[in-house]
C-alpha cells in the first residue's frame, strides 16, 4: 500500500505527474479547478478549506444545511462533500448509519 500511496502523492503534487494517466496537466489546474468553474458558472458555490462540525438533518432525513466550525451555515439544493471516509463517518448522522449504502 505504502508503493500506491508514494506514487499517488507524487502525481498529486508534481506539475507533470499526470502525464502518467490521462490529464495534460496537475490535477489541480486540468481537473478540479475546470469542475469547481462549472459548478460557479450554473450559480453553484464552492467552499474550499472549511471544516464541517455536523450536517443537520430535515424530517425526511435529507441533508438541511451544514454546520461549519467557524459557526457558518452552509445551504444548498445539491451537496458535495470531499472528506477522507474515517472524517465521514465521525460527522455521519445517526439518521443515516442505518442506510446500506453508509454500512460499507
Amino acid at each position: 500500500m505504502q508503493c500506491i500511496l508514494i506514487a499517488l502523492n507524487r502525481f498529486l503534487q508534481e506539475k507533470h505527474g499526470s502525464k502518467m494517466a490521462f490529464l495534460d496537466g496537475n490535477p489541480p489546474e486540468r481537473l478540479c479547478k475546470p469542475i469547481a468553474a462549472h459548478i460557479e458558472s450554473l450559480g453553484g458555490q464552492v467552499v474550499l478549506n472549511s471544516r464541517i462540525q455536523k450536517i443537520e438533518l430535515n424530517a425526511d432525513k435529507s441533508v438541511k444545511h451544514f454546520v461549519l466550525t467557524n459557526g457558518n451555515i452552509i445551504t444548498g439544493d445539491a451537496y458535495v462533500f470531499a472528506t477522507p471516509v474515517d472524517i465521514l463517518k465521525l460527522l455521519l448522522p445517526e439518521d443515516w448509519k442505518e442506510i446500506s449504502y453508509f454500512k460499507k
